[in-house]
């Protein structure tokens, strides 16, 4: 049989503070459905949450997490990713990280694996942040973070302020 490679337990985390905010999550729910070997295993409910360390006033984001089981490398899933953020609208432009976007897609977990690459991290530096752990405890509440710990723990220690539940789950497929 010709050689595959393995495939990761993938999680990503979905955000949008512009327009039809669901209607974008839903965009990347379904762009990431037909992706080369990915299949999506989960979704979180939607959270609605307050925007983080931003200088002027901004919408307030929707923000879910989606399960993935990926036979691509993290690298090319980050491509990918990025491709499907450039295709909804997202502007990579002077405002940087903290501008308001359509849609942006982080890679928190890929598998076990702690990557250090120059353009990706792993587990993701916002992985702690307490609307990514909410949405990954609604997929899996004993998912280790490496180096981390568990996100039930890490839940425990969380700040919770500022985050309300917009939708189901359901609402994303």
């Amino acid at each position: 049989a010709p050689h595959t490679p393995p495939v990761s337990r993938v999680f990503l985390s979905l955000g949008s503070n512009l327009g039809d905010r669901l209607a974008y999550l839903r965009a990347v729910v379904a762009a990431l459905g037909r992706g080369p070997r990915m299949r999506i295993k989960g979704t979180s409910n939607v959270y609605e949450t307050v925007p983080v360390e931003v200088e002027e006033e901004q919408p307030d984001y929707l923000n879910c997490v989606v399960e993935l089981e990926c036979g691509v490398g993290a690298i090319e899933l980050l491509r990918y990713c990025q491709g499907i953020e450039g295709a909804l609208g997202r502007e990579r432009g002077e405002a940087g990280e903290k501008a308001p976007r359509t849609v942006d897609i982080d890679v928190l977990l890929f598998g076990e694996e702690t990557i250090m690459e120059p353009d990706l991290r792993v587990p993701h530096a916002g992985v702690t942040r307490a609307f990514n752990l909410r949405g990954l405890a609604d997929i899996d509440v004993d998912l280790y973070i490496p180096g981390r710990g568990t996100v039930l723990e890490l839940l425990g220690r969380a700040e919770e302020g500022g985050i309300l539940k917009f939708g189901e789950a359901e609402e994303l497929c």
